[in-house]
């Protein structure tokens, strides 16, 4: 081992001292909180009352995987615009189907509790345990990479490749919810607070995270209609809600990654890189309920302006003194770009993992520059 002087180890130690400290001061507050926050209830399943403030939304999203299809639907109340954030997303190896024009769909109409906006219409049956997802329209053909597919009619006129869609789906519950934050590994969050600037920023930022969300694994089954196919649908599935202040650009980079392995097991990872600190954790569920992740890594063979062309997931369980690896690769079969309001662009992607798995990858990446530090 070489040495580079006295100060330089000195700062070494230093700053390995000070990270030990905030790891042991983040773990006590970690350990000391409430087990589960008290506002998750039964009627939290339906939409909130509008605070006022301009960026409040309100989101509902289902991610769903088998072999041969991915699904993403999302629907986003935006009281402070007046309109609601639609997207109806099928991927399949090769292609993509969205909505017309950017692949999402602005709907003008603020209503709260309007679950039947643009074609989709998404219903509460039974609270944490059943859901209705259905959709009426067109939908456009893609490329791979998400390039609308142009085609020529007998005539030699050019059209965009428009299909009539329906979606008839049910989602069924595997497992309770899980809340990001609360719910997921203590010591993986402690490590990421110690490993934190402890400053002004990282206060002012944790003050800003005002996003309330749960995630819950299960079933999404029914039927698929595009164009002249009909698709039998039984799939896993991920279903997000969230409501609060909404900032795709907050972090510079985030992502989020649900697979299906080995047919029901689910693996769930979340990421977020913030200027002060990252946040990141996810479960493995099976059979004997949600594991939450005690370590996480992920390499990306990255492309510029798109989703990764493959990605690599390498996960640590820990219970009960016993130490379990999960590791698993995935190939994006097909991609989708979205810019959301000038401040961030998302790259949505579906993924073969394995030999028969599939998982849907979401990443989020800060375009607008931020402000230089005074």
């Amino acid at each position: 081992m070489t040495s580079r002087g006295g100060s330089g180890d000195d700062g070494g130690i230093s700053s390995l001292v000070r990270r030990s400290l905030k790891e042991v001061v983040a773990r006590w507050a970690v350990r000391h909180r409430a087990p589960r926050p008290t506002w998750l209830r039964p009627q939290d399943e339906a939409m909130h009352p509008w605070d006022g403030r301009r960026h409040f939304a309100e989101e509902y999203v289902f991610a769903a995987v088998q072999r041969d299809l991915g699904i993403l639907v999302r629907l986003e109340w935006l009281p402070g615009r007046e309109s609601h954030r639609v997207w109806v997303i099928l991927f399949e190896e090769g292609a993509v189907y969205t909505l017309p024009g950017s692949g999402q769909a602005i709907v003008r109409g603020g209503e709260s509790g309007n679950w039947r906006v643009g074609g989709l219409e998404i219903d509460c049956v039974e609270p944490f345990q059943r859901w209705r997802v259905g959709f009426r329209g067109k939908l456009d053909r893609r490329t791979r990479d998400g390039e609308p597919l142009v085609v020529e009619d007998a005539a030699g006129a050019k059209a965009v490749d428009r299909v009539e869609a329906r979606l008839d789906l049910t989602f069924l519950a595997d497992h309770p919810p899980f809340i990001p934050g609360t719910d997921d590994d203590p010591e993986l969050l402690s490590r990421s607070l110690g490993g934190a600037a402890w400053d002004v920023d990282l206060l002012r930022g944790l003050r800003r995270r005002q996003m309330r969300s749960y995630v819950q694994v299960g079933e999404l089954a029914g039927t698929v209609v595009l164009g002249d196919r009909i698709l039998a649908i039984d799939s896993s599935c991920l279903r997000q809600h969230g409501w609060g202040v909404r900032d795709w650009g907050a972090s510079d980079q985030a992502l989020h990654c649900f697979v299906s392995r080995g047919g029901r097991p689910h693996v769930w990872i979340h990421r977020a890189d913030f200027p002060w600190l990252t946040l990141e954790g996810g479960f493995v569920a099976g059979a004997d309920g949600l594991q939450a992740i005690a370590d996480l890594g992920v390499t990306l063979e990255r492309r510029p302006e798109q989703a990764p062309r493959r990605i690599g997931v390498d996960i640590e369980l820990r219970e009960n003194g016993r130490r379990e690896d999960v590791a698993f690769d995935g190939e994006c079969l097909a991609q989708l770009a979205l810019e959301m309001d000038g401040r961030g662009r998302l790259y949505l992607a579906f993924l073969r993992v394995g030999d028969g798995d599939a998982g849907i990858w979401i990443g989020q990446r800060r375009t607008l520059p931020r402000p230089e530090p005074r």
